[in-house]
């Protein structure tokens, strides 16, 4: 396990191959709009090592509003796509869950995002992809 690197209201690590990071609602009162999308991408440029590892990005402690609008952010972000191998979101609640699906349904995405409500479902799916990704590289 790497070391962890702490912003304002941000966390992030490498825990078994996934890149892991976890939000609170300091980040959006620390960072104004235009500055999330490169305070994420540096912070996962730190762990990213040029292996593709999934990112994990626990949101649970965050109102849905401002999960969302991160949803969003790191969906269309080609900078963090440059950086990891699928996006996996953890929310606290189902219907947040359906509606970031159906966000997820309407757009294009090039790396894939997955959304779950537990933990140990998020993390078996992340480590499942990245064997399946490194077995067939």
């Amino acid at each position: 396990m790497s070391e962890d690197i702490q912003y304002e209201g941000i966390k992030i690590w490498e825990d078994q191959n996934i890149i892991r990071c976890k939000l609170s609602p300091v980040f959006f009162k620390t960072y104004d709009k235009s500055e999330r999308e490169e305070v994420l991408y540096k912070a996962i440029s730190v762990i990213y090592d040029r292996q593709y590892k999934p990112l994990l990005l626990d949101l649970k402690q965050l109102n849905s509003s401002d999960s969302i609008e991160l949803f969003i952010l790191i969906s269309n972000s080609v900078s963090i796509n440059t950086l990891v191998l699928s996006r996996v979101f953890l929310v606290r609640s189902t219907s947040l869950r359906i509606l970031l699906a159906i966000n997820n349904i309407t757009g294009n995405k090039v790396v894939p995002n997955k959304i779950h409500t537990d933990f140990n479902v998020a993390r078996a799916y992340c480590q499942n992809n990245y064997q399946i990704f490194n077995n067939a590289s």
